[in-house]
This record gives structure tokens, sequence and C-alpha cells, in this order.
């Protein structure tokens, strides 16, 4: 019996994957953040921020990394990857199939850091009382853990501005119901993943919702997250590498966050954030911009001089980077080309204090996922909002290949070793 066109490319992303895994795959575990504490994330100095001229087209980091001889200082490992958004066509969206054929599709590509977002109400129908949904990721870690790929797992107790909170919790975030709750999420967390797992942060884009609460919302909230970074970093079953924070959105952080912010800051190992190059009115940003919004995140989460107390400069972990290229955005397929290259350039230059970077995702989002989006962002029905992530992707919803994906594909070898 004959196998149709997606059978054939199941099997062919399927068999990259064993190459990859037969190959060399695996490549150390997470060796460059070693954090138990806020002060001891593992990557040190300032990233290349201090002063170092941004990398031209021609002469750029790259061309030093590519030209690095023994008796250079070691390059830090920067863990590349891409979110296994799977392609999709009318209104029913992405079959299990699709999503995991993206999955491996990911892995055999190269990736080797990759986030994943999931609603606190996805994953528990109560307060302890976890779904199916379990089993999906667990498939998901194991297909990572096999070829020595890690991830980043995001638990959206918010999602931006909407709360995310399971059936059945108090209306206060921390309600001692609740600290149990957010212990049951720790805890099968723990049960499903292992040393695959690089972060566990807690959010999603926690600025958003807590800009909108009120004060006594705000700060109960914080407490809450507070209590589940403390619970994860102290369980018997964390990975011994495994770092935990909480996730931002790099403007809010460049900006400056709120007290609130800055106290999760404060508590966590590593500092999590989300990078989108939008307006307000989800415009895009210059493609150009990349380096200098880098240096500014880097400057916003630093310890100021002279702050004795403040330790070593933790590392930043970029959990989303995403640029669309929809008209309605400002923008169009060959500036987000030029986006992505104009910062992997710039990453290359500061590669010491951003080990992990997840670019946001293989296809676009269907027109319901997007639609969702932004109205969690505070946005329903806005058309620059949905037209933004429905153009997101390295390929569109369909499969077809944006000339970003290649400008990807060079920065996943480049970013493969160390």
């Amino acid at each position: 019996m004959g196998l149709n066109p997606r059978q054939l490319s199941s099997l062919a992303v399927a068999a990259l994957a064993g190459l990859c895994l037969a190959l060399a795959c695996s490549d150390g575990g997470n060796p460059e953040v070693h954090a138990s504490h806020p002060d001891s994330g593992g990557s040190s100095g300032s990233g290349g921020n201090g002063g170092k001229p941004d990398s031209g087209p021609d002469d750029g980091a790259t061309d030093a990394m590519l030209d690095a001889t023994p008796t250079d200082a070691a390059l830090s490992s920067l863990r590349l990857g891409i979110v296994p958004v799977p392609p999709s066509s009318g209104d029913a969206g992405p079959s299990p199939l699709d999503e995991k054929a993206a999955t491996l599709d990911v892995i055999a590509l190269g990736s080797r850091g990759v986030s994943m977002v999931a609603r606190w109400d996805q994953l528990f129908d109560g307060p302890n009382s976890p779904t199916s949904a379990w089993k999906k990721l667990a498939g998901s870690s194991q297909l990572f853990k096999t070829s020595g790929r890690q991830l980043l797992l995001c638990l959206a107790l918010v999602d931006h501005t909407l709360d995310a909170r399971p059936a059945n919790l108090p209306a206060n975030w921390n309600d001692p119901v609740s600290r149990a709750a957010i212990e049951a999420l720790v805890d099968e967390v723990f049960s499903n993943f292992g040393d695959e797992l690089y972060a566990l942060s807690f959010g999603d884009e926690l600025d958003r919702y807590l800009s909108l609460a009120t004060a006594k919302n705000a700060a109960d909230l914080t407490a809450l997250v507070e209590h589940g970074i403390d619970y994860a970093r102290k369980h018997p079953a964390r990975p011994p590498d495994l770092v935990v924070g909480a996730t931002f959105s790099a403007d809010a952080l460049v900006k400056g966050g709120s007290s609130n912010v800055t106290q999760l800051l404060a508590n966590s190992d590593v500092v999590v954030a989300t990078y989108y190059p939008l307006d307000a009115a989800f415009k895009v940003r210059p493609p150009s911009t990349a380096a200098q919004d880098l240096d500014q995140l880097i400057a916003a989460v630093s310890p100021t001089d002279g702050d004795a107390e403040a330790g070593t400069p933790r590392p930043i972990v970029l959990q989303e980077v995403g640029y669309p290229s929809a008209l309605e955005n400002g923008s169009a397929i060959e500036q987000q080309r030029a986006f992505y290259e104009g910062l992997f350039q710039a990453l290359a230059a500061r590669r010491e204090r951003l080990p992990f970077v997840s670019v946001n995702g293989l296809h676009d989002l269907d027109a319901a996922r997007c639609s969702a989006k932004a109205g969690a962002l505070g946005a329903p029905g806005n058309a620059a909002a949905i037209a933004a992530y429905c153009s997101m992707g390295l390929k569109t919803a369909a499969g077809v290949t944006k000339p970003a994906f290649s400008s990807v594909l060079d920065a996943l070898a480049k970013f493969s070793t160390p």
C-alpha cells in the first residue's frame, strides 16, 4: 500500500532524528549554568556589553568565532532552538501527529534548546487533579531527552493578561490551598521531566498581569510565585543543574518593572524573558535594533556599579524570540530574515550572558490560536495583533518556507558547539 505525502514527510523527519541520535546529538548537559540560589548563576561577565562594537555583516563576531584558536578564550555555550509550532490547515488546527512531527523536525534541524509553555488550567482540572496533558508533555520531553537536547518549561500561572488558574482555587492567589496547588504542579513537573529540563519558569509574561492587578492581587501572586520558585529549588527530585525563574517581557524589564517584578527577579536563578520587538500598536521595530535591544536588556538586569551585594550577573534566558513578517505589522518576509541575521550576529558577541535562546516558531500559528493570543495580550479582535502571531513563523501555517528559515538554520549550525 502506498504512503501519502504527509506520511512520507513524517517518516523522513523520524529518520533524520534517528540519524541525529546515531551521530552526536548529546552535548553534555547544562554546564554553563549551575545555580542553586540567585547569586550563583554560572555564567559571568558582561557578555560583550561593555563597549564592544556591534558586528557588521562582513567582519562580525561570527567570523571571530569561526577563526578561534585553542589559545583563544573558550566560547560560552549558547543553546539555540526553534519552538515546534506545527503546520495546520483549515479551522481544525494541527493534529497530534503534526505536533509530534514538528517536535522531531526541530530536533533533526539541530535545535539544542527549546521552550514549551503550558497553562496551569490545561495541566490541572482542580487544585490536585492533573489532566491528560501531562502525557503529551512527557512524550515530548522524552524525545528531547533521548536526543540529548534540553527544554525550558514555562508554567503559565497567568496567560499574559489572563488568569490561568484551574477551577475551584480560592480567589486569593496566596491562600494555603493555592500554595498546596502550586506544590502539586511542581511535583508533577518532576514526575514527568528529568535532566533534559534546563530551566523551569513561572509565567507567562507576569508583568502584563501584574500591571493590571490590584495591589493586593499583585502582592499575592508575587508571593505565590516566590513560593513556587523556592519549592522547586528545594525539591528532592530537582535535576542538579536546573535553574528556576519567572518569565517577563523584555520590554517591561528594560522600562523598569514594578517592585513585584524586581522582587521576583531577585529571587530567581536566571532572568527569563520573551523578546518581541513590537510597539503598543503591534508594529515592528527596525530589524537593525536587535543588538541595541539586547544591550538594553542586559543593562537593565545587571548589578549596578558599587552594588557589592548583587553578586555575579545572572544569565538571561530568552524563552521566546519572534519577529512577524506581515505587512499589517510594518514588516515583510525579507525584513524578518534581516532581523534574525542581525540577532544572531548580536548573540555571537553576547553569548556569555545569553546561554539559551528559543526562536518562535517553526510555523505560523493557525487563525484560531492567533485570535486567542491577541485576546490574552489584552487586544481581542485587534487585526495587527492577530496578523503578528499569524506571521511569526519561519514557515507559513501551510508549510511554505520563508527566507528567515535559512538564516535560522545557518545559526543553528554556527551555535552547535560548544
